[in-house]
């Protein structure tokens, strides 16, 4: 990734962060999740609760087709760079972050990141039922649906894919859970 388009995206993501000075312990929370399945929800309770940061992948997806390209390919290939290099050259000194995003595809270079820089992971499951997703995927980006319909069927599959291979450390089914997962990552926050 050119340093102009991070140094770029790293101003913008340092506008919408809010608790950047505060110090927290090495945490990265993520989430697996397809679009529709509410991470960003619980990202936003998780945030405001522990006073994380939280890394919103739609957010910048808005800076980079505005900014940068509107081409999916290129301007997912730019998102994920810049999640990793992020990681590398970590600029906060909160380090609770909170990855706002499905992991599924970069899991395995941010467990290697994490690993290296001595961060925990913590990885919360979206357990959403299929037609609710499918229903909240029409409402929130129609025009995406309609033209690439495919890409729910890959989006399940990579879900799927994901589960079979990495436990969760936390299923989250409906927002009752909230008091159980707040209880564990209490614990952890200690």
């Amino acid at each position: 990734m050119k340093k102009i388009i991070f140094k770029k995206l790293l101003e913008e993501a340092k506008k919408q962060i809010k608790y950047k000075s505060k110090t927290n312990i090495k945490l990265i929370i993520c989430f697996v999740g397809i679009p529709g399945s509410g991470k960003t929800y619980l990202a936003r309770k998780i945030e405001k609760r522990y006073k994380g940061i939280r890394i919103n992948n739609d957010a910048l997806r808005k800076i980079i087709d505005k900014k940068i390209t509107k081409i999916e390919k290129e301007r997912e290939t730019i998102l994920k760079q810049f999640l990793l290099k992020l990681l590398e050259n970590y600029p906060f000194n909160n380090e609770l972050l909170i990855l706002d995003s499905g992991i599924e595809r970069k899991y395995n270079e941010v467990y290697r990141i994490s690993k290296a820089k001595k961060w925990k992971i913590f990885i919360i499951k979206m357990m959403v039922p299929k037609r609710l997703i499918i229903k909240r995927i029409k409402i929130k980006d129609m025009k995406r649906f309609k033209q690439h319909p495919e890409d729910i069927g890959r989006w399940f599959y990579e879900y799927k894919s994901f589960n079979k291979r990495i436990k969760a450390d936390f299923v989250f089914k409906k927002n009752s859970d909230l008091k159980n997962l707040f209880s564990k990552l209490d614990c952890l926050l200690r």
